[in-house]
């Protein structure tokens, strides 16, 4: 394995977990060294606030390294999605509100850069993909602002990344079971500006035994799609695993 191609850092603000970073965040990072879709599988808890090397490895993969855990094996990847019939704004806006209702305990990771209810607006995505009524999908509205642009005024691809990452963990609905994504492809078709409003629209593909499987989609304001993403969930199974995340996120 070379050299590093390229060293980032994951801020405390893109965390997941309150220890870790958000894995669509992470993976989106991680994927700008592959040109065109890609595949990125998590291996250990991303660091936050810690220098993650970049390297090449072999067939075309980029390993993610820091000091010497690999964090993530990132490499080409294709996404196929066959979306559901997307709910209308009406059902969106409903899915949203249920999200924000639901009981104690829906959400076990409340401080997420993307879902977290106590991230503050400017702060988290805060994109609340409840499920849709008489629907297999679950969505949220999300108009990306503007300090999530990159140079060229078109919102950076870790947070199109994101954006899709999180939906996909809901939309499986496995109730208070704990998950964590394990591999998450995303193909980014079009950046859009910052104030474009989109919706995130995820939906369950599968499972099995722990491995649980979905997909999303971001869809402009025509609803034409212009990222998609195919995930894999593993549902924990180590109690005392489970019962330190939950504490730690309280």
């Amino acid at each position: 394995m070379s050299g590093a191609i390229k060293t980032v850092i994951i801020g405390e603000r893109f965390c997941g977990p309150k220890t870790s970073g958000n894995g669509g965040y992470t993976a989106g990072l991680i994927a700008q060294a592959i040109a065109g879709p890609a595949s990125v599988t998590l291996k250990a808890p991303p660091p936050l606030d810690t220098p993650i090397d970049l390297r090449a490895g072999e067939g075309g993969k980029v390993e993610a390294v820091a000091g010497d855990t690999l964090i993530a094996v990132a490499e080409p990847g294709e996404v196929t999605v066959d979306p559901p019939a997307i709910p209308g704004d009406d059902a969106i806006a409903q899915a949203h509100d249920d999200f924000l209702k639901a009981e104690d305990g829906f959400q076990i990771i409340p401080y997420c850069f993307v879902c977290g209810k106590e991230r503050a607006p400017g702060d988290g995505l805060r994109i609340f993909s409840g499920p849709a009524p008489e629907s297999p999908v679950n969505a949220d509205f999300w108009t990306p602002g503007e300090d999530l642009a990159g140079e060229d005024g078109l919102v950076r691809p870790e947070y199109l990344w994101a954006a899709l990452d999180c939906p996909t963990a809901y939309a499986l609905r496995v109730g208070k079971r704990m998950t964590l994504l394990g591999r998450f492809a995303a193909d980014i078709k079009r950046r859009p500006k910052p104030g474009e409003r989109l919706i995130a629209a995820a939906w369950r593909t599968g499972e099995d035994g722990r491995k649980h499987y979905s997909a999303s989609v971001l869809l402009d304001e025509s609803r034409a799609v212009i990222a998609c993403a195919n995930a894999i969930w593993i549902e924990l199974a180590d109690p005392a695993l489970i019962e330190k995340l939950r504490r730690e996120n309280a």
